[in-house]
C-alpha cells in the first residue's frame, strides 16, 4: 500500500514536500518533477547501528529522464530495493498533485504581550510527536543566500544586514526576553488565530512592517503551496509571485488552488522564454 501526503518544511519554512510512502521506502519531491527515493535502513539485511541518526538512505532519483539508481551498500538487498524504486516511480508518475497535507499539529512561537501565535516553528502529524522535549522557541528566516529579499534602502557604501536577518531579529524582540512557544491542534483551533503567511504581519513599527511585507512577498511562490490560505491572501501572494517567474514555474504544480490562472500562466511563459534565452 502506498500512502501519499504532504508536509511543511521547517525551520525555516522553505516549501511543502510531497511524500509517497510504503513500509520500506519513500519518494520525496519539492516541486513535483524531481523525486528522491529513499529506502528504510530498518529494512536492510543488516540494519543501521542503533547509535546512528539516519533512518533512510537515498537509493534512486526519478525525473522526466527516467530512473537513476544509486550505488547500494552491501547491507541492501538489490532486488528488494529495485522493486521498491519501481513501485514508487510508477506511483508518482501518475499521481495527482499536490498531495493532501498531514501537518495537523503546529508549534508556534508566541508574542510576549498577548501570547498569540507569532511565527510557525515546527509541525507534526501525530499527537505523540508533540509530547517529547519541546523544540527551541526561536524563529529562523530563510537565509539570504537562498532567498534574496530587496532591501528598503538604496545601495550604498555601508553594510546593511539582509532583510531576512533583520526580520528575524524583530521576531525575536517581539517574542520577548523569555520566549515561549506552544503546540496547537489545527483541526480543533480557530483558523483565524494563526498568521496565514506563517509570521505575524501586523507590526506596530513601520520599519518592521515593511521588512515583513518584503520578506513575505519574496517568499510568495513557496507560500502558495500552503493549503490553508484565505482567498484574499492567496490573491495577494499570486500578484507578488508574478514577479518571480522562475520560481512560479518550478513550484506551480504544487499549488492546491489558483485564483488568477492567466496571471500565473504569464509568469510560466516568461520563465520558459528566460530559460530559452528569449527576450
Amino acid at each position: 500500500m502506498i500512502e501519499t501526503y504532504s508536509r511543511t518544511l521547517l525551520s525555516p519554512f522553505t516549501g511543502v514536500v510531497q511524500v509517497a510512502e510504503t513500509a520500506a521506502a519513500r519518494a520525496l519531491s519539492l516541486d513535483g518533477r524531481s523525486w528522491a527515493i529513499q529506502y528504510s535502513l530498518a529494512h536492510c539485511a543488516r540494519p543501521a547501528a542503533p547509535d546512528t541518526d539516519a533512518q533512510y538512505a537515498l537509493v534512486a532519483t526519478v525525473t522526466r529522464g527516467g530512473i537513476r539508481h544509486r550505488p547500494l551498500a552491501p547491507s541492501f538487498d538489490p532486488a528488494a530495493v529495485h522493486r521498491a524504486v519501481e513501485t514508487l516511480a510508477e506511483a508518482v508518475a501518475g499521481a495527482r498533485l499536490p498531495f493532501p497535507p498531514r501537518d495537523r499539529y503546529e508549534y508556534w512561537l508566541l508574542d510576549a504581550d498577548e501570547g498569540r501565535p507569532l511565527a510557525l516553528l515546527h509541525s507534526a502529524f501525530r499527537a505523540g510527536d508533540t509530547a517529547g522535549r519541546a523544540p527551541r522557541a526561536s524563529w529562523v528566516a530563510m537565509p539570504a543566500a537562498q532567498l534574496e529579499v530587496p532591501a528598503p534602502e538604496p545601495a550604498g557604501g555601508r553594510y546593511v544586514p539582509p532583510v531576512n536577518y533583520r526580520l528575524q531579529q524583530a521576531v525575536e524582540e517581539r517574542a520577548g526576553d523569555h520566549p515561549r512557544a506552544a503546540w496547537f491542534d489545527r483541526a480543533t483551533s480557530d483558523p483565524g488565530a494563526f498568521p496565514p503567511c506563517l509570521v505575524r504581519e501586523d507590526w506596530p513599527r513601520d520599519e518592521h512592517r515593511d521588512l515583513c511585507a518584503r520578506y513575505v512577498e519574496r517568499l510568495a511562490p513557496r507560500l502558495l503551496m500552503r493549503h490553508d490560505l484565505p482567498r484574499t491572501v492567496r490573491a495577494r501572494l499570486e500578484r507578488a509571485a508574478r514577479r518571480h517567474a522562475l520560481e512560479v514555474e518550478r513550484f506551480h504544480a504544487l499549488y492546491p488552488e489558483v485564483l488568477d490562472g492567466a496571471l500565473l500562466a504569464q509568469a510560466r511563459v516568461e520563465a520558459r522564454l528566460r530559460r530559452a534565452g528569449g527576450p
